[in-house]
């Protein structure tokens, strides 16, 4: 959840728009899902609550084969609630079949979504909630945060790409070609080259009963 301040793209306009109300792949465990749809409240710390939806990515293929998860969702959302809940209502619409391709209008929806900025901050987020069992076969639930302020956010998605060109360069790489970028490099890499920015990692919960 980005936010609204924060610098975004024409390309990324058109990806959300292309699955607004559509069904969603459907991973093993799981329900169908629409396109920003199933909409809640996630509590973000230092950010307060912010409003998500269903989005898809290409994660749906790979997670549940790599690490055999049993269901997973995947949620994105906006700062402003009256924008969040614009984009809401445009994959109700699609989904109840408006002949329209939204994705062809992005600029149009992009240059809309900057008239909200001046109502949002540059602050945001991301959060991975796991169940599942512990050792002892007890449940556990864990939440992890990533939290991004002044306009720091942009560099999360770009840090991959500086982690493995530096491994490349160093020879450290012994995979070759094409292939997801998984098991390529740690959470305290990806961490570490955040550090001059200002985005922390904050774990607020874990439980096991």
């Amino acid at each position: 959840t980005p936010g609204q301040k924060t610098p975004r793209g024409l390309a990324t306009t058109q990806g959300v728009l292309s699955y607004l109300g559509k069904p969603l792949k459907k991973s093993r465990g799981s329900k169908i899902r629409y396109g920003w749809q199933d909409i809640y409240r996630q509590r973000y710390p230092e950010l307060g609550n912010r409003w998500m939806g269903n989005c898809d990515i290409p994660d749906f293929d790979l997670f549940p084969q790599k690490y055999n998860i049993k269901s997973i969702r995947f949620s994105a959302g906006m700062e402003n609630t009256f924008f969040h809940f614009s984009i809401w209502i445009l994959s109700w619409l699609k989904r109840l079949c408006l002949p329209i391709k939204l994705e062809n209008h992005a600029a149009l929806f992009l240059k809309l979504s900057h008239l909200f900025d001046k109502f949002g901050t540059s602050n945001g987020g991301m959060h991975i909630i796991i169940t599942g069992k512990d050792k002892r076969d007890k449940p556990l639930q864990k939440n992890w945060f990533i939290i991004a302020k002044n306009n720091d956010g942009p560099q999360i998605p770009c840090v991959p790409a500086i982690i493995l060109s530096k491994k490349l360069i160093a020879g450290e790489l012994k995979a070759l070609g094409a292939m997801p970028c998984i098991d390529l490099l740690t959470l305290d890499e990806y961490l570490n080259e955040l550090r001059d920015f200002n985005i922390k990692e904050i774990i607020t919960h874990e439980s096991s009963k």
